[in-house]
């Protein structure tokens, strides 16, 4: 009886070892993953605070009125766009690591 539980689990063991190829490639392929985690996270930290201070003009905007209120509502509107364009350059930079990861790994398999 036991003989049966442990057999598919030998059989999947055996189907789960990787060649130093396959090995090299999850590596590499992580690797890329973590890298292009922490662009991210960087850049989400950078536009979050874009964003507070964004919004702090708003409401400073709203309170002042007038002339006052309309320059502080066009430097809202740039730090708004500005953590827009953070996210989306962050975004492209770790697209960008991935993508230079598979190709590392195609040289590496073509070799």
């Amino acid at each position: 009886m036991r003989l049966v539980r442990v057999l598919p689990l030998l059989v999947v063991l055996a189907g789960c070892q990787q060649t130093p190829d396959q090995k090299y490639a999850e590596q590499v392929r992580s690797d890329a993953q973590q890298r292009g985690a922490a662009i991210e996270n960087q850049a989400e930290a950078e536009a979050g605070r874009l964003d507070r201070q964004a919004s702090d003009l708003k409401e400073q905007a709203k309170q002042s009125g007038g002339l006052t209120g309309e320059r502080l509502s066009v430097r809202e509107d740039a730090l708004t766009k500005e953590a827009k364009i953070v996210r989306k350059q962050a975004d492209m930079r770790a697209d960008a690591v991935k993508e230079a990861a598979d190709a590392q790994i195609k040289t590496s398999q073509s070799r």
